[in-house]
Protein backbone atom coordinates (compact mmCIF):
# COMPACT_ATOMS: atom_id res chain seq x y z
CA UNK A 1 0.00 0.00 0.00
CA UNK A 2 0.90 3.46 -1.02
CA UNK A 3 0.15 7.10 0.21
CA UNK A 4 0.22 9.93 -1.80
CA UNK A 5 -0.02 13.36 -1.19
CA UNK A 6 -0.63 16.56 -3.44
CA UNK A 7 1.36 19.34 -2.37
CA UNK A 8 0.00 22.70 -2.67
CA UNK A 9 1.87 25.42 -3.51
CA UNK A 10 3.70 27.56 -0.63
CA UNK A 11 3.79 24.36 1.58
CA UNK A 12 7.33 23.83 1.48
CA UNK A 13 10.37 24.99 2.95
CA UNK A 14 13.13 26.50 0.44
CA UNK A 15 14.91 24.65 -1.17
CA UNK A 16 18.18 22.62 0.99
CA UNK A 17 18.10 22.38 4.32
CA UNK A 18 19.79 24.71 7.16
CA UNK A 19 23.83 23.71 7.28
CA UNK A 20 23.93 25.36 10.78
CA UNK A 21 21.41 25.26 13.70
CA UNK A 22 19.37 28.15 13.63
CA UNK A 23 17.92 30.29 16.57
CA UNK A 24 14.12 30.42 17.59
CA UNK A 25 12.20 33.19 19.29
CA UNK A 26 11.22 35.10 20.86
CA UNK A 27 7.86 34.32 19.80
CA UNK A 28 5.05 36.81 19.28
CA UNK A 29 2.33 36.77 22.07
CA UNK A 30 -0.87 35.84 21.05
CA UNK A 31 -3.97 36.90 23.83
CA UNK A 32 -4.22 33.70 26.08
CA UNK A 33 -7.38 31.57 27.03
CA UNK A 34 -8.71 33.17 24.18
CA UNK A 35 -9.75 29.68 21.77
CA UNK A 36 -11.50 26.44 23.19
CA UNK A 37 -9.12 23.67 23.88
CA UNK A 38 -9.86 20.78 20.77
CA UNK A 39 -10.37 16.98 21.59
CA UNK A 40 -8.32 15.30 19.04
CA UNK A 41 -10.93 13.40 16.15
CA UNK A 42 -11.29 9.93 16.98
CA UNK A 43 -10.20 7.37 13.78
CA UNK A 44 -12.59 4.68 12.80
CA UNK A 45 -11.68 1.23 11.58
CA UNK A 46 -11.88 1.09 7.90
CA UNK A 47 -12.06 -2.82 7.77
CA UNK A 48 -12.83 -4.95 10.67
CA UNK A 49 -9.56 -4.45 13.04
CA UNK A 50 -7.90 -2.63 10.70
CA UNK A 51 -6.85 1.11 10.87
CA UNK A 52 -4.63 3.78 8.69
CA UNK A 53 -2.77 6.31 9.54
CA UNK A 54 -1.04 8.61 6.36
CA UNK A 55 1.49 11.13 8.04
CA UNK A 56 1.16 14.23 5.67
CA UNK A 57 1.58 17.40 5.26
CA UNK A 58 -1.06 20.17 6.16
CA UNK A 59 -1.56 23.11 7.14
CA UNK A 60 -3.10 24.04 10.61
CA UNK A 61 -3.21 27.55 12.74
CA UNK A 62 -1.86 27.43 16.40
CA UNK A 63 -4.31 30.36 17.57
CA UNK A 64 -7.01 32.04 16.17
CA UNK A 65 -5.07 35.16 15.78
CA UNK A 66 -3.01 33.61 13.66
CA UNK A 67 -2.89 32.25 9.75
CA UNK A 68 -2.75 28.16 9.04
CA UNK A 69 1.24 27.24 8.92
CA UNK A 70 2.76 24.69 7.78
CA UNK A 71 2.23 20.99 9.66
CA UNK A 72 2.33 17.43 9.79
CA UNK A 73 -0.49 15.11 11.06
CA UNK A 74 -1.69 11.85 10.82
CA UNK A 75 -4.72 11.52 8.61
CA UNK A 76 -7.16 8.82 9.02
CA UNK A 77 -10.42 7.87 6.85
CA UNK A 78 -12.91 10.42 8.22
CA UNK A 79 -10.63 11.62 11.14
CA UNK A 80 -8.33 13.99 8.93
CA UNK A 81 -6.05 15.74 11.12
CA UNK A 82 -3.55 18.43 10.01
CA UNK A 83 -1.18 18.55 13.67
CA UNK A 84 -0.72 15.47 15.25
CA UNK A 85 -3.44 13.07 14.83
CA UNK A 86 -6.62 10.87 15.52
CA UNK A 87 -6.96 9.21 18.80
CA UNK A 88 -7.32 5.38 18.16
CA UNK A 89 -9.34 3.43 20.90
CA UNK A 90 -8.05 -0.32 21.98
CA UNK A 91 -9.22 -2.83 23.77
CA UNK A 92 -8.22 -5.67 25.73
CA UNK A 93 -8.31 -8.85 24.18
CA UNK A 94 -9.10 -7.29 20.73
CA UNK A 95 -6.31 -7.42 18.53
CA UNK A 96 -5.95 -4.88 15.67
CA UNK A 97 -3.49 -3.71 12.43
CA UNK A 98 -2.46 -0.42 11.49
CA UNK A 99 -1.39 0.67 8.67
CA UNK A 100 1.17 3.34 8.39
CA UNK A 101 1.41 5.03 5.14
CA UNK A 102 4.21 8.11 4.73
CA UNK A 103 2.21 10.55 2.51
CA UNK A 104 5.47 13.35 2.72
CA UNK A 105 7.25 14.55 0.09
CA UNK A 106 9.83 12.27 -1.78
CA UNK A 107 13.28 11.84 -0.11
CA UNK A 108 15.83 15.33 -0.95
CA UNK A 109 12.44 17.10 -1.23
CA UNK A 110 12.73 19.57 2.34
CA UNK A 111 9.96 20.44 4.23
CA UNK A 112 10.10 22.65 7.08
CA UNK A 113 13.57 25.57 7.41
CA UNK A 114 14.99 23.85 10.68
CA UNK A 115 18.62 22.08 10.89
CA UNK A 116 17.13 18.76 10.63
CA UNK A 117 19.99 16.52 10.01
CA UNK A 118 18.44 15.35 6.51
CA UNK A 119 15.53 15.42 4.01
CA UNK A 120 14.67 12.12 3.57
CA UNK A 121 11.70 12.92 4.99
CA UNK A 122 11.42 8.51 6.65
CA UNK A 123 9.50 7.83 9.54
CA UNK A 124 8.55 4.86 11.84
CA UNK A 125 5.50 4.61 14.18
CA UNK A 126 6.13 3.61 17.70
CA UNK A 127 2.81 3.21 19.81
CA UNK A 128 4.81 4.17 23.18
CA UNK A 129 3.67 1.78 26.22
CA UNK A 130 2.47 -1.07 24.01
CA UNK A 131 3.45 -4.31 24.64
CA UNK A 132 3.83 -5.70 20.63
CA UNK A 133 6.56 -7.69 18.91
CA UNK A 134 9.43 -5.34 17.63
CA UNK A 135 8.61 -5.62 14.10
CA UNK A 136 5.60 -3.54 15.10
CA UNK A 137 6.86 -1.33 17.47
CA UNK A 138 8.42 1.62 15.31
CA UNK A 139 11.96 1.17 16.74
CA UNK A 140 14.51 3.03 14.83
CA UNK A 141 16.72 1.86 11.99
CA UNK A 142 19.00 -0.23 11.96
CA UNK A 143 17.16 -2.18 14.35
CA UNK A 144 13.78 -1.79 12.14
CA UNK A 145 13.53 -0.47 8.67
CA UNK A 146 12.03 2.97 8.30
CA UNK A 147 9.11 3.62 5.76
CA UNK A 148 9.87 5.64 3.39
CA UNK A 149 8.05 8.10 1.58
CA UNK A 150 5.31 6.39 -0.62
CA UNK A 151 5.85 3.36 1.70
CA UNK A 152 3.51 1.65 3.90
CA UNK A 153 3.97 -0.92 7.28
CA UNK A 154 1.50 -2.98 8.98
CA UNK A 155 2.20 -3.15 12.77
CA UNK A 156 0.26 -5.63 14.88
CA UNK A 157 -1.02 -4.47 18.48
CA UNK A 158 -2.15 -8.05 20.14
CA UNK A 159 -3.79 -5.44 23.03
CA UNK A 160 -2.77 -8.26 25.54
CA UNK A 161 -2.78 -5.78 28.25
CA UNK A 162 -4.42 -4.01 30.85
CA UNK A 163 -5.82 -0.34 30.17
CA UNK A 164 -3.76 2.87 30.34
CA UNK A 165 -3.19 6.43 28.37
CA UNK A 166 -0.83 4.68 25.64
CA UNK A 167 0.63 7.06 23.06
CA UNK A 168 2.21 7.06 19.65
CA UNK A 169 4.90 8.82 17.53
CA UNK A 170 7.47 8.98 15.04
CA UNK A 171 10.74 7.59 16.13
CA UNK A 172 12.87 8.00 13.22
CA UNK A 173 16.64 8.38 14.27
CA UNK A 174 17.46 11.21 13.96
CA UNK A 175 14.56 13.19 13.52
CA UNK A 176 12.32 11.79 16.02
CA UNK A 177 12.33 15.48 18.02
CA UNK A 178 11.56 17.17 14.76
CA UNK A 179 9.21 14.81 13.67
CA UNK A 180 6.85 15.14 16.68
CA UNK A 181 7.44 18.77 17.29
CA UNK A 182 5.71 19.58 13.73
CA UNK A 183 3.30 17.30 14.50
CA UNK A 184 3.24 13.41 14.25
CA UNK A 185 2.07 12.18 17.73
CA UNK A 186 -1.24 11.33 18.78
CA UNK A 187 -2.98 9.14 21.30
CA UNK A 188 -4.07 5.45 21.26
CA UNK A 189 -5.39 4.49 24.48
CA UNK A 190 -6.18 1.00 26.24
CA UNK A 191 -9.53 -0.03 27.67
CA UNK A 192 -10.93 -2.92 29.38
CA UNK A 193 -13.64 -4.58 31.71
CA UNK A 194 -11.96 -3.63 34.89
CA UNK A 195 -11.92 0.16 33.75
CA UNK A 196 -14.91 0.21 32.13
CA UNK A 197 -16.25 -0.92 35.93
CA UNK A 198 -14.66 2.44 37.76
CA UNK A 199 -17.24 5.20 38.59
CA UNK A 200 -14.71 7.82 37.14
CA UNK A 201 -15.74 10.35 34.72
CA UNK A 202 -16.22 8.85 31.49
CA UNK A 203 -17.50 10.04 27.98
CA UNK A 204 -17.55 13.98 27.86
CA UNK A 205 -16.12 14.27 30.97
CA UNK A 206 -13.26 12.53 30.12
CA UNK A 207 -10.45 14.74 28.02
CA UNK A 208 -7.29 14.38 26.79
CA UNK A 209 -4.46 17.15 26.52
CA UNK A 210 -1.37 16.76 25.13
CA UNK A 211 1.31 19.11 26.47
CA UNK A 212 3.90 21.47 24.68
CA UNK A 213 6.09 23.96 24.39
CA UNK A 214 6.66 25.99 20.91
CA UNK A 215 8.43 28.94 19.39
CA UNK A 216 7.12 30.59 16.57
CA UNK A 217 8.49 33.03 13.68
CA UNK A 218 6.20 36.50 12.89
CA UNK A 219 4.46 35.33 11.01
CA UNK A 220 2.97 32.07 13.49
CA UNK A 221 5.20 29.59 11.52
CA UNK A 222 6.91 27.24 13.74
CA UNK A 223 10.39 27.33 14.66
CA UNK A 224 12.78 24.77 16.43
CA UNK A 225 16.69 23.74 16.51
CA UNK A 226 18.85 21.78 17.78
CA UNK A 227 21.36 24.67 19.23
CA UNK A 228 21.73 24.62 22.65
CA UNK A 229 21.55 21.18 21.94
CA UNK A 230 18.09 20.94 23.97
CA UNK A 231 14.65 23.26 22.73
CA UNK A 232 12.66 24.99 25.03
CA UNK A 233 9.48 26.72 24.15
CA UNK A 234 8.30 30.13 25.24
CA UNK A 235 4.55 29.31 24.54
CA UNK A 236 2.53 26.46 26.14
CA UNK A 237 0.17 24.75 23.53
CA UNK A 238 -2.49 22.31 24.38
CA UNK A 239 -3.85 19.58 21.64
CA UNK A 240 -2.44 22.42 19.10
CA UNK A 241 -3.70 25.33 20.92
CA UNK A 242 -1.47 28.17 22.43
CA UNK A 243 -2.87 28.76 25.64
CA UNK A 244 -6.25 27.72 25.10
CA UNK A 245 -9.44 27.82 27.69
CA UNK A 246 -11.44 24.87 28.18
CA UNK A 247 -15.09 25.21 29.53
CA UNK A 248 -16.16 22.53 32.20
CA UNK A 249 -19.15 22.34 34.21
CA UNK A 250 -18.68 22.24 38.01
CA UNK A 251 -18.65 18.70 38.41
CA UNK A 252 -15.66 15.73 38.03
CA UNK A 253 -13.87 15.22 35.12
CA UNK A 254 -10.93 12.93 34.38
CA UNK A 255 -7.72 14.53 32.51
CA UNK A 256 -5.30 12.71 30.55
CA UNK A 257 -2.16 14.67 30.54
CA UNK A 258 0.63 13.79 28.04
CA UNK A 259 3.77 15.40 28.47
CA UNK A 260 4.41 15.44 24.33
CA UNK A 261 7.45 18.52 24.84
CA UNK A 262 11.07 17.71 23.79
CA UNK A 263 12.61 18.68 26.89
CA UNK A 264 10.77 20.84 29.29
CA UNK A 265 9.00 19.10 32.17
CA UNK A 266 6.33 20.26 34.09
CA UNK A 267 5.01 21.00 37.65
CA UNK A 268 1.58 21.73 37.23
CA UNK A 269 -1.27 22.96 39.82
CA UNK A 270 -4.49 24.97 39.81
CA UNK A 271 -4.75 28.66 40.57
CA UNK A 272 -7.01 31.51 40.03
CA UNK A 273 -6.03 34.47 37.32
CA UNK A 274 -4.62 36.31 40.00
CA UNK A 275 -2.37 33.42 41.17
CA UNK A 276 -4.44 32.30 44.60
CA UNK A 277 -4.42 28.60 45.09
CA UNK A 278 -7.00 28.55 48.63
CA UNK A 279 -9.89 26.22 47.97
CA UNK A 280 -8.65 24.80 44.36
CA UNK A 281 -10.29 22.01 42.65
CA UNK A 282 -9.08 19.12 44.42
CA UNK A 283 -6.26 17.09 42.03
CA UNK A 284 -6.20 12.94 42.15
CA UNK A 285 -3.93 10.89 40.06
CA UNK A 286 -5.43 7.52 39.68
CA UNK A 287 -3.50 5.89 36.67
CA UNK A 288 0.42 6.27 35.32
CA UNK A 289 1.76 5.33 32.17
CA UNK A 290 1.01 2.02 31.99
CA UNK A 291 -2.47 1.50 34.47
CA UNK A 292 -4.16 2.43 37.19
CA UNK A 293 -2.36 3.19 40.76
CA UNK A 294 -3.15 0.74 43.88
CA UNK A 295 -4.04 3.81 45.99
CA UNK A 296 -5.43 7.28 44.13
CA UNK A 297 -3.36 9.96 45.46
CA UNK A 298 -4.56 13.04 45.98
CA UNK A 299 -1.61 15.88 45.20
CA UNK A 300 -1.81 20.32 45.16
CA UNK A 301 1.14 19.63 42.12
CA UNK A 302 2.04 17.19 39.70
CA UNK A 303 5.86 17.11 38.30
CA UNK A 304 5.50 14.99 34.84
CA UNK A 305 8.37 14.99 32.26
CA UNK A 306 8.61 14.44 28.96
CA UNK A 307 6.55 11.08 27.44
CA UNK A 308 5.29 10.84 31.23
CA UNK A 309 1.41 9.96 31.13
CA UNK A 310 -0.98 10.99 34.27
CA UNK A 311 -4.79 10.29 34.62
CA UNK A 312 -5.69 12.74 36.99
CA UNK A 313 -9.24 13.64 38.38
CA UNK A 314 -10.55 17.10 38.84
CA UNK A 315 -13.36 18.10 41.29
CA UNK A 316 -14.72 21.15 40.17
CA UNK A 317 -17.97 21.17 41.80
CA UNK A 318 -18.74 24.00 44.06
CA UNK A 319 -16.27 26.33 41.88
CA UNK A 320 -19.23 27.88 39.67
CA UNK A 321 -18.16 30.45 38.12
CA UNK A 322 -14.51 30.49 38.42
CA UNK A 323 -11.35 30.27 36.27
CA UNK A 324 -8.65 28.29 37.39
CA UNK A 325 -5.51 28.65 35.48
CA UNK A 326 -3.25 25.21 34.79
CA UNK A 327 -0.09 26.79 36.17
CA UNK A 328 3.84 25.80 36.20
CA UNK A 329 6.32 26.29 38.48
CA UNK A 330 8.69 24.02 37.64
CA UNK A 331 12.74 24.72 36.29
CA UNK A 332 12.95 25.10 32.57
CA UNK A 333 15.33 21.95 32.99
CA UNK A 334 14.69 19.74 35.21
CA UNK A 335 17.25 19.14 37.33
CA UNK A 336 16.59 18.03 41.49
CA UNK A 337 12.89 16.82 41.44
CA UNK A 338 12.07 19.81 43.87
CA UNK A 339 13.30 22.57 42.05
CA UNK A 340 11.01 25.29 41.57
CA UNK A 341 11.03 28.44 39.36
CA UNK A 342 8.26 30.61 39.88
CA UNK A 343 8.00 31.89 36.17
CA UNK A 344 7.86 28.09 35.42
CA UNK A 345 11.23 28.55 33.45
CA UNK A 346 9.74 31.09 30.74
CA UNK A 347 5.51 29.01 30.84
CA UNK A 348 4.19 29.50 33.95
CA UNK A 349 0.45 29.28 32.79
CA UNK A 350 -0.52 26.71 30.00
CA UNK A 351 -4.14 26.56 29.73
CA UNK A 352 -7.37 28.15 31.78
CA UNK A 353 -10.48 25.85 33.22
CA UNK A 354 -13.83 28.31 32.93
CA UNK A 355 -16.52 26.80 35.39
CA UNK A 356 -19.91 27.00 34.18
CA UNK A 357 -22.99 27.49 36.21
CA UNK A 358 -24.73 24.20 36.25
CA UNK A 359 -24.21 20.62 35.40
CA UNK A 360 -26.28 18.86 32.13
CA UNK A 361 -27.03 15.64 34.23
CA UNK A 362 -26.58 14.41 37.41
CA UNK A 363 -22.60 13.68 38.04
CA UNK A 364 -22.45 10.19 39.68
CA UNK A 365 -19.02 9.68 39.33
CA UNK A 366 -16.57 9.24 42.31
CA UNK A 367 -12.94 8.31 43.23
CA UNK A 368 -12.47 5.28 44.55
CA UNK A 369 -9.39 5.07 47.64
CA UNK A 370 -8.54 1.95 46.10
CA UNK A 371 -8.44 1.31 42.34
CA UNK A 372 -8.39 -1.71 40.86
CA UNK A 373 -4.93 -2.78 38.96
CA UNK A 374 -3.49 -5.49 36.90
CA UNK A 375 0.45 -5.14 37.35
CA UNK A 376 2.61 -7.50 39.86
CA UNK A 377 3.15 -5.45 43.28
CA UNK A 378 6.99 -4.54 43.51
CA UNK A 379 8.01 -7.08 46.33
CA UNK A 380 6.40 -10.13 44.06
CA UNK A 381 8.52 -8.50 40.69
CA UNK A 382 11.55 -8.24 43.28
CA UNK A 383 11.69 -11.51 44.81
CA UNK A 384 14.01 -13.38 42.20
CA UNK A 385 14.96 -10.53 40.12
CA UNK A 386 18.45 -9.81 39.17
CA UNK A 387 19.89 -6.33 39.45
CA UNK A 388 21.16 -4.19 36.33
CA UNK A 389 23.42 -1.32 36.91
CA UNK A 390 23.36 1.42 33.68
CA UNK A 391 24.10 4.94 33.59
CA UNK A 392 23.54 8.62 32.33
CA UNK A 393 26.97 10.82 31.85
CA UNK A 394 28.29 13.02 29.29
CA UNK A 395 31.20 12.68 27.80
CA UNK A 396 30.96 16.33 26.33
CA UNK A 397 29.52 18.75 28.33
CA UNK A 398 25.60 19.24 26.84
CA UNK A 399 25.56 15.82 25.43
CA UNK A 400 24.66 12.96 28.13
CA UNK A 401 24.90 9.36 26.66
CA UNK A 402 23.54 6.18 28.21
CA UNK A 403 25.72 2.74 29.36
CA UNK A 404 25.98 -0.12 31.46
CA UNK A 405 27.96 -0.58 34.98
CA UNK A 406 31.01 -0.02 33.57
CA UNK A 407 30.90 2.43 30.32
CA UNK A 408 29.12 4.96 27.93
CA UNK A 409 27.89 3.65 24.66
CA UNK A 410 26.50 5.55 21.67
CA UNK A 411 23.53 3.67 20.43
CA UNK A 412 24.85 2.05 17.61
CA UNK A 413 27.90 0.34 19.59
CA UNK A 414 27.14 -3.59 20.55
CA UNK A 415 24.47 -4.25 22.83
CA UNK A 416 25.20 -4.35 26.20
CA UNK A 417 21.19 -4.85 28.10
CA UNK A 418 20.12 -8.49 27.27
CA UNK A 419 17.70 -9.28 29.79
CA UNK A 420 16.50 -13.25 29.47
CA UNK A 421 13.01 -13.73 28.43
CA UNK A 422 10.84 -14.61 30.87
CA UNK A 423 13.23 -12.68 33.62
CA UNK A 424 12.84 -9.71 36.22
CA UNK A 425 15.29 -7.57 36.51
CA UNK A 426 15.60 -4.32 38.69
CA UNK A 427 17.12 -1.46 36.88
CA UNK A 428 19.28 0.99 39.08
CA UNK A 429 20.31 3.94 36.79
CA UNK A 430 23.51 6.16 38.38
CA UNK A 431 22.55 9.62 36.68
CA UNK A 432 25.91 11.34 36.89
CA UNK A 433 25.04 14.39 34.65
CA UNK A 434 23.61 17.36 35.45
CA UNK A 435 20.12 17.34 34.04
CA UNK A 436 17.16 14.50 35.26
CA UNK A 437 16.65 12.08 32.35
CA UNK A 438 13.12 10.50 31.74
CA UNK A 439 14.11 6.90 31.17
CA UNK A 440 12.06 5.05 28.89
CA UNK A 441 12.04 1.53 28.15
CA UNK A 442 10.19 -0.50 25.54
CA UNK A 443 8.30 -3.30 25.36
CA UNK A 444 7.92 -3.97 28.98
CA UNK A 445 5.74 -2.54 31.84
CA UNK A 446 7.62 -1.70 35.14
CA UNK A 447 7.23 -0.62 38.74
CA UNK A 448 9.35 2.21 40.07
CA UNK A 449 11.05 1.21 43.21
CA UNK A 450 12.20 4.59 44.50
CA UNK A 451 15.91 6.60 44.67
CA UNK A 452 18.93 7.29 46.55
CA UNK A 453 21.09 10.35 46.78
CA UNK A 454 24.75 10.28 45.90
CA UNK A 455 26.64 12.28 47.77
CA UNK A 456 29.77 12.08 45.92
CA UNK A 457 30.86 10.24 42.20
CA UNK A 458 34.84 8.73 41.86
CA UNK A 459 36.91 9.50 39.23
CA UNK A 460 35.96 6.43 37.84
CA UNK A 461 32.07 7.58 37.96
CA UNK A 462 31.18 5.40 41.06
CA UNK A 463 29.30 6.49 43.82
CA UNK A 464 31.78 6.40 46.40
CA UNK A 465 30.85 4.35 49.50
CA UNK A 466 29.34 5.82 52.58
CA UNK A 467 27.84 9.04 50.66
CA UNK A 468 24.70 7.35 49.71
CA UNK A 469 21.87 8.79 51.63
CA UNK A 470 18.46 6.78 52.54
CA UNK A 471 16.15 5.20 50.23
CA UNK A 472 13.36 7.05 49.08
CA UNK A 473 10.30 5.50 47.53
CA UNK A 474 8.55 6.18 44.88
CA UNK A 475 5.75 9.17 45.21
CA UNK A 476 2.69 7.95 45.61
CA UNK A 477 1.15 9.47 42.77
CA UNK A 478 4.19 7.75 40.31
CA UNK A 479 3.69 4.33 42.31
CA UNK A 480 1.39 2.40 39.40
CA UNK A 481 2.41 0.94 36.41
CA UNK A 482 5.12 2.46 34.08
CA UNK A 483 7.68 2.53 31.62
CA UNK A 484 9.32 6.26 31.83
CA UNK A 485 11.31 7.49 34.81
CA UNK A 486 12.15 11.04 35.79
CA UNK A 487 15.75 9.80 36.67
CA UNK A 488 17.42 13.12 38.61
CA UNK A 489 20.99 14.14 38.66
CA UNK A 490 23.15 12.75 41.52
CA UNK A 491 20.86 10.03 42.19
CA UNK A 492 20.36 6.58 41.45
CA UNK A 493 17.06 5.96 40.18
CA UNK A 494 15.23 2.09 40.19
CA UNK A 495 12.69 0.37 38.87
CA UNK A 496 11.72 -3.30 38.46
CA UNK A 497 9.88 -5.45 35.59
CA UNK A 498 9.61 -8.74 33.43
CA UNK A 499 10.38 -8.95 30.00
CA UNK A 500 7.77 -10.89 28.33
CA UNK A 501 8.41 -10.13 24.38
CA UNK A 502 11.74 -11.50 22.75
CA UNK A 503 13.59 -9.44 20.05
CA UNK A 504 15.59 -6.11 20.16
CA UNK A 505 14.18 -2.85 20.68
CA UNK A 506 15.59 0.14 22.20
CA UNK A 507 15.62 2.32 25.66
CA UNK A 508 16.52 5.73 25.93
CA UNK A 509 15.98 8.99 27.33
CA UNK A 510 13.09 10.66 26.21
CA UNK A 511 14.08 14.33 26.17
CA UNK A 512 13.65 13.74 22.03
CA UNK A 513 16.83 16.41 21.30
CA UNK A 514 18.84 13.85 23.66
CA UNK A 515 17.42 10.42 22.23
CA UNK A 516 18.33 12.07 18.66
CA UNK A 517 21.72 12.79 19.90
CA UNK A 518 23.57 9.68 21.23
CA UNK A 519 21.40 8.90 24.39
CA UNK A 520 19.77 6.09 23.07
CA UNK A 521 20.78 2.41 23.27
CA UNK A 522 19.37 -1.20 21.57
CA UNK A 523 17.67 -3.72 24.54
CA UNK A 524 18.04 -7.45 23.36
CA UNK A 525 15.77 -9.81 25.24
CA UNK A 526 17.08 -13.57 24.39
CA UNK A 527 17.31 -16.98 26.12
CA UNK A 528 20.82 -16.49 27.63
CA UNK A 529 20.66 -16.22 31.57
CA UNK A 530 22.63 -13.34 32.66
CA UNK A 531 24.03 -14.85 35.92
CA UNK A 532 26.74 -11.87 35.58
CA UNK A 533 24.29 -10.24 37.43
CA UNK A 534 23.16 -10.35 41.04
CA UNK A 535 20.39 -11.54 42.27
CA UNK A 536 17.60 -9.74 44.68
CA UNK A 537 15.57 -11.39 47.00
CA UNK A 538 13.60 -8.63 48.48
CA UNK A 539 13.53 -4.82 48.66
CA UNK A 540 16.14 -4.46 51.64
CA UNK A 541 18.39 -6.96 48.66
CA UNK A 542 17.99 -4.28 46.39
CA UNK A 543 19.15 -1.82 49.23
CA UNK A 544 22.24 -3.29 49.79
CA UNK A 545 23.16 -3.88 46.28
CA UNK A 546 22.42 -0.34 45.34
CA UNK A 547 25.30 1.00 47.55
CA UNK A 548 28.10 -1.30 46.49
CA UNK A 549 30.32 0.17 43.82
Amino acid sequence: MTGALAIAAGLLAPTGHAEESLECGPSPVPAFFTDEARQLPVAEPDAPGHYTLTARLGRHSFHSEWPAVPTLGYHAPGAPVQYLGPTIATERGKPIDVTVVNGLPPAGTPIFPFDQPDNDNNITAHRHGGLQLPASDGVPDPIQPVIPPGGSKTNHYPNAQAAAPLWYHDHDHHNTSYHVYEGLAGFIPNTDETEAALPLPKGDFAKQYAIQDKKFNADGSLCYSHADPEFLGDLPVVNGTVAPKQTVEPRRYAFTLLNASDTRSYRLSLRQTDGRSADRPAMTVVGNDSGYLWRSAPVDELLIAPAERYVVVVDFTGHEGQNWVLANNATAVLGAMNDVDPSGGGISQLMRFDVGAGVSSPDRSSVPAVLVEDAAPVSALVDGARLRTVQAAEVVDGHPQLGDRDRLYKYLDPVTETPQLGSAEVWAMRNRSPDAHPIHVHEAAFRLIGRWRVGQWDSDGLPVPGTIGAFEPARAYESGPKETFVSPPGYITAWVGRFTIPGTSVWHCHILSHEDGEMMRPLAVGDAPQTQLPVVRDLSGVDRLVREP
